[in-house]
């Protein structure tokens, strides 16, 4: 299960920074339809 702390982190890297979204999951090490999800919701599902 993935924190709100990491959810708001990859929306950051991602929407402010600029960094790739392969990138991204590299670095946080999850996948990259996860990503897309973590992108698609402004906040994490319950």
């Amino acid at each position: 299960m993935l924190t709100v702390e990491i959810y708001g982190r990859v929306r950051r890297a991602v929407l402010v920074e600029g960094q790739s979204r392969r990138s991204v999951a590299r670095e946080f090490g999850v996948s990259r339809k996860t990503i897309q999800k973590m992108l698609t919701y402004s906040v994490p599902p319950c």
